[in-house]
């Protein structure tokens, strides 16, 4: 058994995360002791009274970090203790498993999950601590990032299994560059490969990864004792070159040019333009027909998952919404309508996927129509008899040729009488006046499909003109719309469902995304965004086609949800104990998200629970089949655990993308009219220019008014500098002239 010495602050709690109390101070010398003392909810820093926050932080000798493996759902990727060792040589480490290890976890399947203790010299700052923890997962970047805090505590794990990697480094030395002043000794056996790997940083700190400092690496090598090996050697200099590559982007890094004198200090990094790493749409998450037909769209038409994918999430609440309503808590009630908005260029084939995704709807929309025409034409005709009746009782009561009995018995039959319309299961170009129509004429219920986002063409371009919005805020809501206008009849709707699906191109989105009224009234956080990769360039010409089979299991589920009845009151879907638990337990990771990590998109985060609620839903219902026998009374719909595990794998792919929608569309514009300025920098190899210069060499740029604010956004960045010009008194003043940041050209 190994000894070592661990303070750990133990609580009287399990599974209590907002317990801040900490009283019991134990000491773990071993992995029996250890097992023992984590079995109840723990911290491994000293806190003022024994109270966990930052702000009560006193001192820490151990550093614990979490490995969950979420980075990747491939098994050969995961991360075990001992590749955790193969990264920090010659150190000394403490592995125990979490109290989710081998489980599901956050709609993740069972993997290894731990926790890893290291030893570091006693740190006394909370802020000192936290950088620590930053170096560390920069330089082993599958530990959890979202854990940077001087606070953290530890659920407690009755089952945890304990492992102890003796050896002879605490994490302090290992990262220790003052050890770099004792170089010329000689490097024995059991240090020889930190040793060696902090060389390799320092070098490339100095020379950057060149073959300076590749040599420099290679001279000091000659010191180890016994000698290293090549091809451990090229494994040290391969870990340090990431770890590099990691420090070298933090902010107050000085480049190796800069620190030798090459660069003019001045100049800063420059500012790369927004990007955001966008995931993959979980397919598999949606129910199997659904499922299965969406890789068949995607492959018959060589497009991204996510556009099928995006659009079946429509297809569900044009069928379902209406019908029902699920609750996620005694007094919470959400609707199964959704907005969804994919965004891609021109060519993307946006309409021929909106074709084969809505053909079951529109296929039943029509055969629905052919069958009941008699019904719908008989109708209208009783309505005319029925107004004309009305107008001649009306005529012969003024002349006082008819008793109040006949009028009574014409207005009761005119109440009563509930006209057959066609089905009309969404629209596509519409203004919204028009929109609040429909949805009275369709018992408060109605779609809004379209390929090209007109709609946004028309509440962006024409807002001041009194374009009615309120109806895309209250049909995602569920809020009465009444609206009393000259000249119109009265239209109220107390419970209104609108789906929304939109297929908008970048420049439309971006548009919507910058209009401070649509943000400012919560338009744009109504919708689930999807921003697919684009497949032009890469497309097959002969790609496989959709199979009859996948094609009729689509469209028998479709039907099986349109053929639901609509009735006074929404059918109500209840959750599972275990749905509710994994629901509330997205809903705590996310809140305290809100005022930092996801601060500059609260507004649309603040849906997202409501949404991923909805989503679950919506795939409750559609993953089984509903006999509708009016002689059957179907079961009650309650979410399952796998089913609230699948809504919240679509909840956390439609966060990811609305980061991105927010952080890269609305820049996106000017920063594609930016590099075109820096092509011109790098192909003329310009260390100085004006704006003539620019303007001439940019065609794209036909006025003064249109470049200024791309050479304005260049200078913001970091790409050029404006120089200072001299005051050459009245007159027009000169042209502004600018100096090129002797990186960019270097890099």
């Amino acid at each position: 058994m190994k000894n070592f010495n661990l303070s750990i602050w133990v609580s009287d709690h399990i599974g209590k995360p907002y317990e801040c109390k900490y009283p019991h101070k134990v000491t773990a010398t071993n992995e029996e002791s250890l097992k023992k003392y984590v079995a109840k909810d723990h911290v491994f820093i000293c806190f003022k009274n024994n109270y966990r926050s930052e702000e009560n932080f006193q001192y820490a000798d151990s550093l614990e970090l979490d490995c969950d493996n979420d980075f990747s759902e491939n098994e050969a990727d995961w991360i075990t203790p001992e590749k955790v060792k193969a990264a920090f040589p010659s150190v000394t480490f403490i592995v125990y498993t979490s109290r989710h290890h081998m489980k599901w976890k956050d709609s993740k399947s069972p993997r290894p999950r731990f926790h890893v203790i290291f030893f570091i010299e006693r740190i006394n700052d909370p802020d000192e601590y936290k950088e620590l923890i930053k170096m560390v997962q920069e330089y082993f970047p599958y530990f959890d990032k979202n854990a940077q805090d001087a606070a953290r505590f530890f659920f407690g794990n009755p089952d945890a299994i304990v492992t102890v990697f003796q050896n002879v480094l605490n994490l302090s030395q290992f990262f220790d560059v003052d050890e770099f002043a004792k170089l010329d000794r000689e490097i024995r056996e059991g240090s020889r490969n930190s040793t060696m790997f902090k060389w390799a940083v320092r070098s490339m700190v100095r020379y950057g990864d060149t073959k300076e400092s590749h040599d420099c690496f290679h001279r000091q090598a000659l010191n180890c004792s016994p000698p290293l090996d090549d091809s451990e050697l090229d494994k040290i200099w391969s870990q340090a070159k990431k770890y590099y590559k990691k420090i070298s982007s933090k902010p107050g890094y000085v480049k190796p040019d800069v620190y030798n004198g090459k660069i003019d200090a001045r100049w800063v990094e420059p500012i790369p333009f927004s990007s955001y790493v966008k995931e993959p749409f979980p397919v598999d998450a949606l129910p199997m027909p659904i499922a299965e037909y969406v890789k068949a769209v995607s492959e018959s038409t060589q497009t991204p998952l996510d556009m099928a994918g995006a659009l079946s999430i429509a297809v569900m609440s044009t069928c379902l919404q209406g019908k029902f309503r699920i609750r996620g808590k005694s007094d919470w009630y959400e609707p199964l309508n959704t907005y969804v908005l994919a965004i891609a260029p021109p060519s993307e084939r946006k309409s021929a996927v909106m074709k084969l995704m809505l053909k079951p709807v529109n296929d039943y929309e029509q055969q629905y129509n052919n069958r009941n025409s008699a019904l719908v034409e008989s109708s209208k005709m009783q309505k005319r008899i029925l107004e004309r009746r009305q107008k001649a009782i009306e005529d012969q009561m003024a002349k006082g040729k008819a008793e109040q009995a006949d009028l009574d018995r014409i207005v009761q039959e005119i109440t009563q009488f509930e006209e057959i319309t066609p089905m009309h299961l969404y629209v596509d170009d519409i203004t919204t006046e028009k929109l609040v129509s429909v949805l009275a004429e369709n018992k408060g219920h109605a779609s809004l499909i379209s390929s090209e986002g007109g709609i946004f063409d028309t509440l962006a371009g024409i807002y001041t003109k009194n374009v009615n919005i309120d109806v895309m805020l209250k049909g995602y809501s569920g809020d009465p719309i009444r609206v009393d206008r000259i000249g119109r009849e009265s239209e109220c709707i107390n419970a209104p469902t609108l789906t929304v699906l939109l297929m908008a191109q970048p420049n439309v989105v971006s548009e919507v995304l910058s209009n401070g009224t649509f943000r400012g009234r919560g338009l744009t956080a109504r919708f689930l965004y999807c921003m697919p990769d684009s497949y032009v360039g890469a497309r097959k010409y002969y790609s496989e086609p959709i199979s009859n089979d996948l094609y009729y299991n689509y469209e028998r589920c479709v039907i099986d949800l349109l053929e639901d009845d609509y009735s006074k009151k929404p059918e109500t879907i209840s959750l599972s104990s275990e749905a509710d638990m994994l629901l509330a337990d997205f809903a705590q990771e996310i809140e305290p998200k809100l005022v930092k990590e996801y601060a500059d998109i609260a507004d649309w985060v603040g849906k997202l629970i409501g949404n991923t609620l909805r989503i679950a839903g919506l795939l409750c219902r559609a993953g089984g089949y509903r006999c509708h026998d009016f002689l059957d009374v179907p079961d009650p719909l309650t979410v399952s655990g796998e089913t609230m595990q699948n809504a919240i794998m679509l909840g956390r792919y439609f966060l990811n993308h609305a980061q991105a929608a927010y952080s890269v569309l609305p820049e996106d514009a000017i920063a594609k009219q930016a590099n075109v300025i820096l092509n011109m920098i790098f192909e003329k190899k310009l260390t100085k220019f004006d704006r003539r210069d620019a303007m001439r060499s940019c065609r794209s740029f036909k006025t003064a008014a249109e470049i200024q604010p791309i050479l304005d956004l260049l200078d913001d960045y970091g790409y050029i500098m404006q120089l200072p010009e001299k005051n050459k008194g009245a007159g027009r003043p000169p042209l502004p002239k600018y100096a090129v940041n002797p990186r960019i050209l270097k890099e």
